[in-house]
């Protein structure tokens, strides 16, 4: 039997006989906090604190949260008994965080960095746009004639941002 033989077969039996690397389940649920989920496969066997985030250090640098219910592709760690999803049909929420930046994206977006949000420095300029004041050569002062355009993209950013 030639080395390649010999290879091809313990391929073989680990395929037959060892752990499944990867699996496709339903999310049964989710912790974000812990950044784990518990998942269920066609057989009905539950598997527990399946990662969400490749290590579980309490650092945060990436996270993918599939809904409840929806199907996810999971792959074993090494060669442990712990899980990790690396995609989903369905997602809840993703996440990234890279020092004091943070996006999060749902049915909204949320970027934050230093403190500040998109969203409030938005809210933050368009009520500085609508305290706006113009001064006439008269020294008399008149309003804005746009206002209205202003409110509208308001409300469109306020759909869009978190």
């Amino acid at each position: 039997m030639t080395p390649e033989q010999i290879r091809e077969l313990l391929k073989e039996l680990a395929k037959n006989h060892g752990p499944a690397v990867s699996n496709i389940a339903k999310v049964k649920s989710v912790d974000e906090n812990k950044a784990t989920c518990i998942l269920e496969d066609e057989d009905g066997q539950e598997f527990f604190d399946v990662r969400l985030r490749p290590v579980l250090s309490g650092k945060k640098s990436f996270v993918l949260v599939p809904k409840v219910g929806s199907y996810v592709l999971a792959i074993r760690i090494e060669d442990d008994d712990d899980w990790m999803v690396i995609a989903s049909d369905e997602i809840e929420k993703v996440g990234f965080e890279i020092g004091i930046t943070k996006m999060e994206l749902t049915d909204k977006v949320h970027i934050e960095a230093n403190g500040e949000s998109l969203a409030t420095l938005f809210d933050d300029l368009f009520a500085a746009i609508g305290n706006m004041v113009f001064v006439t050569p008269s020294g008399n002062t008149t309003s804005m004639v746009n206002i209205a355009e202003f409110t509208t993209l308001k409300t469109r950013f306020k759909q869009l941002l978190k």
